[in-house]
């Protein structure tokens, strides 16, 4: 009798600890994030204009500075999320994680100039490894004496940027200011649903994989090209054939294809290793480059954000 309740307790735990594995696995985690509209009407949006293109860049870390209502707002959120089993990643630390990464790399190079450089938002998608980004933006309404106060979430994925949710809210009107209660009360109405939404998005990637973008380039001076014959078969078709076989699902034929370019959009990889060990664009591509290596083809590989890798081909 006393074994069969040492095996029966066994099983239990094993059990609690396989439910609470998977429970961990199936949760995303989300950074929370001001949106651009929000940051624009605060001041804390930077246009830049290059070649005549015109980028913007919000600067997340004077805003927390800055804006008391935004690390309250993020605070509430987060704490709503990690209700409902979401788990974290805080912006703050994020950004000081990244203005350390910067540090160590400013007297760094990359034999490719700027070519290939991050953008600030990239940059903080590889370092946070948040599986989504949540944005907020709100406006104070007044009438008279009354106000209300209208708040937006968006969720993005960090890996393809596409958007996965989005909703709205607003206060019913009052005489009461306080941000908490405001914000309480305009989420409250559309929150369930909005984390509905999420957790059946990352159902689906749980199990099709999560897209990214996989792009192959050809040095100029390499002396060779995709459709250069390297004994097995030509280089471009060895490149599709291996992405064929290690894409979660498999894998159709690349969006761009030409000698000296391949670019694979919607790329299905898979969530983790077996070992539990998070998947992003650059690890998965590591087999790859030493698959190129095998055929004695120098490559050096560029990231951009969680999921999107450029592989340069020959010597620089």
């Amino acid at each position: 009798m006393l074994k069969m309740k040492k095996r029966l307790l066994a099983l239990s735990l094993l059990l609690a600890a396989t439910f609470q594995s998977f429970g961990q696995a199936a949760m995303p985690s989300i950074m929370v994030v001001p949106s651009d509209a929000w940051c624009h009407d605060n001041g804390f949006l930077t246009a830049t204009e290059f070649d005549g293109v015109t980028s913007y860049t919000a600067d997340y870390r004077r805003a927390l500075l800055e804006s008391h209502d935004l690390k309250t707002v993020i605070q509430l959120i987060n704490n709503k999320m990690a209700g409902e089993g979401f788990r974290l990643v805080d912006l703050e630390a994020t950004l000081k994680n990244l203005e350390t990464e910067n540090a160590l790399n400013s007297v760094t190079y990359s034999s490719m100039g700027d070519a290939f450089a991050e953008t600030p938002r990239e940059q903080m998608s590889r370092v946070a490894k948040a599986d989504l980004w949540i944005e907020v933006g709100w406006n104070l309404n007044e009438v008279g004496p009354q106000k209300s106060l209208t708040f937006s979430m968006r969720a993005l994925d960090s890996y393809s940027q596409k958007d996965v949710a989005s909703a709205i809210g607003t206060s019913g009107k009052t005489y009461v200011v306080e941000m908490p209660v405001l914000v309480e009360e305009a989420v409250s109405g559309y929150f369930y649903e909005f984390t509905e939404q999420l957790r059946s998005y990352f159902d689906e990637l749980l199990q099709n994989g999560r897209e990214i973008t996989l792009e192959i380039r050809v040095w100029e001076n390499a002396g060779f090209d995709l459709d250069t014959d390297m004994g097995d078969d030509l280089l471009g078709y060895l490149i599709e054939d291996w992405v064929m076989e290690n894409a979660a699902g498999g894998m159709k034929t690349p969006t761009t294809a030409s000698e000296h370019i391949l670019q694979f959009r919607g790329v299905r990889i898979p969530n983790t290793t077996p070992e539990g060990r998070q998947v992003d664009a650059r690890y998965w591509t590591r087999p790859l480059v030493r698959m190129l290596r095998g055929y004695d083809i120098a490559s050096k590989l560029y990231t951009k954000g969680l999921g999107q890798v450029t592989i340069v081909l020959g010597d620089s």
